[in-house]
């Protein structure tokens, strides 16, 4: 292959998705059919993007119908591959996770055009399809908010809506402020080569504050994205958490890498707004899984309650934290920009395993109790089986233990090339969701509820609800072994250096549409 050549196939993984969401629900109107069918076209894309993740895996390109449409390339591949694979168990979970069918048409057609919408996110280097895909995704998240049926989910939503429509505009002066800089809407570093850079601080510094509102900054993330996620249904918080708000920093990167100010003071900025958001959200996790949304606050419910979805939801705000201190570093340092974009794609990685699967569980766990306060959650014990462990595992893995996938976030911050002050927000705020990931499991098996709580009396019923958990489980420990080995000179070294060394090859993609030759 080339170092770039036009395929249509590139644009047949969103359409895949979108087919799906369209057919299945005019085929299939019983339950089981209707997902079983949307899942086959989530997995056939999935199959269809990881043939093309490999085609491009040395930093060559595809696109259609010209560059200035859809590109593929390995760092776009890469996050459209988590976001496939998230989103067919999201489609696997759904089907038992609504009690009524009837809800069922819908929310597939929904949530693969939601999904799809993510998928063509990732893959442009035109600021416009970027923005028109992201605007879409917004509505289609908004709106898949309210298949609960609660008031708290309306307004949840309609805080989504507001903070996403003032983080539009703003964005959308940064793409017009763009066109009259370099009379083009395409993200070419060329493009930008003869902008003042007091222009390109102020494109870069413009662009950075509209995403931090949709991706969930501190302060911005707080009003908006603790309900947002929390209120959603589970599958849907999954995505939310584990994928959009993950793909919005990305698409933060890309814009910023590709427009490269020279600002020391910005990149500072960035990395004192991501650090604010690690430690806030990290810390506000604790509070609610310790004390409740009383004094976490942020809850859109007149009842006050421990919400096991809002835990992670505030954890979320922390997470994406790191993607703003690793964009702001890389314009701090340029010459280390490689390492730090490479930490991006590696962060994703993790948080959105990670992230997808403590709400898959926390889920599981609310479907089982009928409840989703961790007052009322108190007594399961053995009946979250293995889902306890895997719970442990998503949480071990955002707190850094060596042995999950997080570890290798731990090795990221600790090596040097980052200053004592970053590493110790990092671990301060590993060591809050270590605490909250062991409270909130304490609260969830052990003791008795502090009300009368109705348990299902089958609870094999939803074991269809414990697979995505395990699968993530499995991904994230096989992971984090070859990190923990490899990384530490103990054994299977040769696979962590591959696995180093296609980040780093992918990371370059990030800002660059293709750097060589597969």
């Amino acid at each position: 292959m080339t170092a770039a050549g036009e395929s249509v196939l590139t644009i047949a993984v969103p359409i895949l998705i979108v087919l799906g969401g369209i057919i299945s629900p005019l085929v299939f109107r019983k339950g089981k059919a209707l997902a079983a069918s949307a899942s086959l076209f989530f997995l056939v894309a999935l199959a269809l993007n990881s043939w093309l993740l490999i085609g491009v895996q040395e930093g060559a390109a595809l696109y259609y119908p010209n560059t200035q449409g859809i590109i593929f390339n390995a760092a776009s591949a890469f996050i459209v591959e988590i976001t496939l694979a998230l989103g067919f168990l999201g489609a696997i979970y759904s089907y038992r996770y609504f009690e009524d069918e009837k809800i069922l048409p819908p929310f597939y057609a929904l949530y693969s055009f939601f999904i799809a919408t993510l998928v063509i996110m990732a893959v442009s280097f035109n600021i416009l399809i970027i923005y028109v895909a992201f605007e879409a995704s917004t509505i289609a998240g908004g709106v898949l908010i309210l298949f609960t049926k609660r008031r708290s989910a309306t307004k949840a939503a309609v805080r989504f809506f507001v903070l996403s429509v003032i983080g539009a505009v703003t964005i959308l002066v940064g793409i017009l402020y763009q066109n009259s800089l370099t009379g083009t809407f395409m993200l070419e570093q060329s493009a930008f080569s003869g902008v003042a850079n007091g222009d390109l601080v102020l494109l870069s510094a413009l662009y950075a504050i509209g995403f931090s509102i949709k991706v969930g900054i501190f302060p911005f993330g707080l009003l908006w994205l603790p309900a947002a996620h929390s209120e959603a249904p589970t599958p849907v918080s999954a995505i939310l958490s584990g994928v959009m708000v993950q793909i919005a920093a990305f698409a933060a990167s890309r814009i910023i890498g590709v427009i490269s100010p020279a600002s020391y003071e910005l990149g500072l900025s960035l990395v004192a707004l991501g650090a604010l958001s690690v430690i806030v959200g990290a810390v506000l996790a604790a509070v609610e899984a310790t004390y409740g949304s009383k004094y976490s606050r942020f809850h859109v419910s007149p009842v006050n309650i421990r919400g096991i979805k809002r835990i992670w939801a505030f954890s979320t705000s922390s997470e994406v934290g790191v993607f703003y201190i690793l964009i702001g570093l890389a314009l701090m340092a340029p010459a280390l920009s490689p390492l730090f974009f490479a930490g991006i794609l590696l962060h994703f990685l993790n948080h959105g395993l990670a992230k997808a699967l403590l709400f898959f569980d926390s889920g599981f766990v609310i479907e089982t109790s009928r409840t989703a306060d961790l007052s009322l959650l108190k007594g399961l014990g053995g009946k979250v089986g293995v889902n306890g462990l895997t719970y442990l595992i998503g949480g071990f893995s955002l707190s850094l233990i060596p042995g999950t996938l997080g570890y290798n976030t731990f090795l990221e911050f600790t090596r040097g090339h980052i200053s004592m002050e970053i590493t110790a927000v990092i671990l301060t705020a590993a060591l809050f969701i270590f605490f909250t990931t062991l409270y909130s499991l304490r609260s969830i098996v052990a003791g008795k509820p502090k009300a009368k709580v109705e348990y299902i009396d089958k609870v094999h019923s939803h074991a269809i609800l414990r697979i995505p958990g395990v699968l993530l489980a499995i991904c994230i420990v096989a992971l984090g072994i070859i990190v923990l080995l490899g990384a530490n000179g103990i054994a299977l070294e040769g696979y962590y250096h591959q696995f180093e060394e296609w980040f780093s090859v992918a990371a370059k993609t990030i800002s660059e549409p293709w750097v060589g030759v597969a």
